[in-house]
């Protein structure tokens, strides 16, 4: 259900199913087990990312030779992928009220009438079912 672009963007169903296990193992281990084990290290990830040579000084990639830059590249994708956009989730599940609000908010993505042209579901479709603008989830 997610679109098959492949962007700079962190919206993939990567993202949503870290997210999903922080919520699983947060249910039946407790919430300060979920959280050293996932939260404080997409954090940990995000920072390590966001300090990163490569992100904060991107001219100088393409410098290297193209398998370093393919090397790099997919290194830092995995990053947006599986740490940054549970992060994103998650102060998107504190912003729309909690986890009980958020899980109706997925349960009525998920079971929503599709397009069949254009069947997947966007990170704009996500933003705008939780009534909130990309800037709301800006990660600090």
């Amino acid at each position: 259900m997610f679109p098959p672009e492949w962007d700079d963007g962190p919206w993939s169903s990567e993202g949503l199913t870290c997210y999903t296990t922080y919520r699983i193992v947060k249910e039946i281990y407790g919430e300060e087990t979920a959280r050293r084990a996932y939260v404080e290290r997409w954090q940990s990830e995000l920072d390590d990312y966001n300090n990163n040579f490569y992100v904060r000084q991107p001219e100088y990639l393409s410098l290297l030779p193209e398998q370093y830059q393919a090397d790099i590249a997919v290194s830092l994708r995995s990053v947006r992928l599986y740490s940054e956009m549970p992060l994103k989730l998650l102060k998107a599940e504190e912003l729309v009220g909690g986890e009980e609000a958020m899980d109706k908010i997925l349960f009525d993505l998920f079971n929503r009438e599709q397009d069949w042209e254009y069947p997947y579901l966007t990170y704009q479709d996500f933003l705008d079912a939780c009534d909130l603008k990309e800037e709301d989830l800006n990660l600090e």
